[in-house]
């Protein structure tokens, strides 16, 4: 089966959205809803040129639309995405290709991530705890870490899909800091890749 990833996030970017993976040929969840944050820093967004975050343009809320998956990629020693920022499981590197995702892309937008961090690695952790990114999906660590055993536990296949939707019903609100700045767009160079396995 070919990894399949559905990401909702709500219309207020402030509220935390779900993301479930997703059997192809059931459409059923194999794991989540799990609470995600796709929302910019403001501030950040603002010096870089982008005041509204509009998600068409660089460093602004994570577009809609569709995005390829072909790896996931380690965190920390020997790459640009720090631990404390990007989590210890792993980022999964999101390449668009429809939608709003490709008009960003088009737009010199590039190298989106669905990553962790900026939070303690602990099961006390919640949806509040989500901090904006500079365009990525942000879950939580030990969220990220069940989503990576899900993937391998059922022998998905690569290169997937991620599919992001807006809509749905909002979860809390998020930790929202507008100065955070992770780069956009964080780099997918160096570190081992996680999945798929060689």
């Amino acid at each position: 089966m070919n990894l399949t990833i559905k990401v909702t996030l709500p219309t207020d970017r402030s509220k935390t959205g779900t993301l479930t993976l997703i059997d192809p040929t059931t459409g059923l969840a194999l794991f989540g809803p799990v609470p995600v944050l796709g929302r910019a820093a403001k501030n950040t967004a603002a010096v870089h040129g982008n005041p509204s975050a509009s998600p068409l343009k660089p460093f602004g809320d994570t577009p809609a639309g569709t995005y390829d998956v072909a790896r996931i990629v380690g965190n920390g020693d020997n790459t640009t995405r720090p631990v404390a920022r990007f989590g210890q499981s792993g980022s999964i590197v999101m390449e668009p290709t429809g939608g709003d995702a490709l008009t960003a892309k088009n737009n010199g937008r590039v190298g989106l991530l669905i990553h962790a961090g900026r939070h303690a690695f602990s099961a006390a952790v919640d949806a509040k705890a989500l901090k904006p990114t500079n365009g990525c999906v942000r879950m939580l660590d030990f969220d990220m870490a069940k989503l990576i055993k899900a993937i391998k536990d059922n022998a998905l296949i690569f290169p997937g899909t991620v599919t992001v939707e807006i809509g749905g019903v909002p979860g809390p609100q998020g930790d929202i800091d507008e100065s955070v700045d992770d780069g956009d767009p964080p780099s997918t160079q160096g570190g081992a890749v996680v999945l798929p396995v060689p």
